[in-house]
């Protein structure tokens, strides 16, 4: 379900709204179902669903989206939603996926919770592993541990967790902005940071990237 870890940090948004909203459908170019859909209870109504998604932390019942979600805030509402009851009908919450999440640190292995089978975690592996994030900046004369002091001092919420999974798609918009006014380089290509993959976003609005210097070249098709 994940992408090679060469296009991973390109597409988390798209990942977090498919695992968050729509639960992967199979079909292409489909739109996600509306987020309550996913959702049941016996005898409770459909006002009932948005109500419940309401109190375990979704800002909007009917769209998850990662300007007002971290992945981890999906995570931990959607543990809220099964704890209080209700039946996930997408194929499998996004513990089953991403278990080093925070919210997950409780949840069992191999558990979907969703229409997909349980399975053995120790046969299944889902998801490449990414190198940790505070290996993704450099600056001449900057060694690791003041590279993870950038970071914090930037407003990453963790230097090993890639930063949507705890933050919202702004507050790594912004945080990754302030790497580069500090002089980092980024050591993915371009298109990997969050204003070019969202430029609506707020923190981007009206901030041009040096795109030829701020990061690495662009990667061949294919290539990780």
């Amino acid at each position: 379900m994940f992408p090679t870890v060469s296009l991973v940090r390109t597409t988390l948004s798209a990942v977090l709204l498919c695992l968050g909203a729509a639960a992967c459908t199979t079909r292409p170019f489909q739109p996600p179902p509306a987020a309550y859909t996913l959702w049941t209870q016996p005898g409770v109504s459909e006002l009932g669903v948005r109500r419940a998604m309401v109190d375990c932390g979704f800002p909007d019942p009917a769209n998850i989206s990662p300007r007002e979600m971290s992945t981890n805030d999906v995570a931990q509402a959607q543990l809220c939603m099964i704890e209080i009851g209700f039946r996930y009908q997408g194929r499998r919450i996004l513990c089953t996926d991403s278990p080093e999440l925070p919210a997950c640190a409780n949840v069992p292995r191999g558990r979907t919770f969703g229409t997909d089978p349980d399975f053995d975690p120790a046969v299944h592996s889902t998801r490449a592993a990414l190198p940790p994030p505070y290996t993704f900046w450099k600056r001449a004369n900057t060694d690791a541990d003041g590279v993870k002091q950038a970071m914090r001092d930037c407003g990453f919420a963790s230097v090993t967790q890639p930063g949507v999974d705890l933050m919202k798609a702004d507050d790594v918009a912004a945080a990754e902005l302030c790497m580069l006014d500090r002089h980092f380089t980024y050591t993915w290509p371009a298109n990997a940071l969050m204003c070019k993959s969202s430029p609506a976003l707020p923190s981007c609005r009206g901030r041009k990237i040096d795109t030829q210097n701020c990061c690495a070249p662009p990667r061949a098709a294919g290539q990780r």
